[in-house]
């Protein structure tokens, strides 16, 4: 009887050893592993930039420089060196970046997914310095790596800015928000949501007595829009002003006209050459 029991408890003291070591080398094995894929080189990133209305911005080789330049990546790098959150962020601060996602797979592999932003007009002041508001309202400096041919707002003096608040400008989001800077983007945005405008309008100009100016590529003639104040408003101008080239200038012609106006309501006033 006591051999039975000296025998059970036996088995059990092997089984137990057993598995110890086994989970120990289990372990040990998936720490060397570990460890030998943390040191293993890691491949250049799998680079992917979502481009909104092929404004480029910002290129794949521009951003893999500046990684490099601030020693976020050098060849050679390994799983272990590689800081992904401290590099998502540095790539998120960037000026032309909305958003970034930074990941790494199971093997050496590794993934920027970038979606670059889009600006809608250009701010620019009279010594030639300017910056940028983009598809959401909000300001952005000037790209050094890109000159878009985006539409450009003159006279932004009159608007009551200068150039020594363009940092304030950038840094403040409400200086556009609660002024008539938000007008011009609400121009810009339904013009760069409209092909034909898109393509029509080149420049804004505001003045104190005419209000938002707009500036078209062919014709000769200017736009006097006068207020933006929501979008409903805009829409409701632009819509006139599509009612004016469907109707009159297919008849009349793009050269016959100096001046269309829009301030008013429910009407327009179209002024000829003399």
């Amino acid at each position: 009887m006591k051999k039975k029991v000296l025998h059970s408890k036996y088995k059990k003291a092997l089984s137990i050893l057993f598995w110890t070591l086994f989970f120990i080398g289990t372990i040990t094995l998936w720490l060397q592993a570990r460890a030998y894929q943390n040191n293993k080189e890691l491949d250049p990133p799998n680079l992917q930039f979502s481009i909104q209305d092929g404004i480029v911005l910002l290129t794949e080789e521009e951003l893999m420089d500046k990684l490099r330049l601030n020693n976020f990546y050098w060849e050679g790098i390994t799983r272990n060196e590689l800081n992904v959150k401290e590099l998502e962020h540095f790539i998120a601060e960037l000026n032309e970046i909305e958003k970034v996602d930074v990941f790494l797979n199971l093997n050496n592999e590794w993934n920027i997914n970038a979606l670059i932003r889009r600006p809608y007009v250009r701010i620019l002041f009279k010594s030639g310095n300017s910056f940028y508001i983009d598809q959401h309202g909000k300001p952005m400096l000037v790209s050094k790596n890109a000159r878009p041919r985006i539409l450009t707002l003159t006279g932004v003096e009159s608007l009551g800015f200068g150039e020594h608040q363009l940092t304030e400008i950038i840094n403040n989001d409400s200086l556009i928000t609660k002024s008539k800077l938000r007008e011009s983007y609400y121009i810009s945005k339904y013009v760069c949501n409209s092909a034909f405008y898109d393509a029509l309008i080149v420049q804004m100009h505001y003045s104190m007595e005419d209000g938002f100016i707009l500036i078209p590529r062919i014709g000769g003639h200017k736009i006097i829009f006068g207020s933006a104040a929501s979008m409903e408003e805009v829409e409701t101008k632009f819509e006139k002003l599509t009612i004016f080239y469907q109707d009159v200038i297919p008849y009349e012609g793009w050269g016959k006209y100096k001046s269309v106006n829009l301030k008013f309501e429910n009407q327009i006033v179209a002024k000829k050459k003399s």
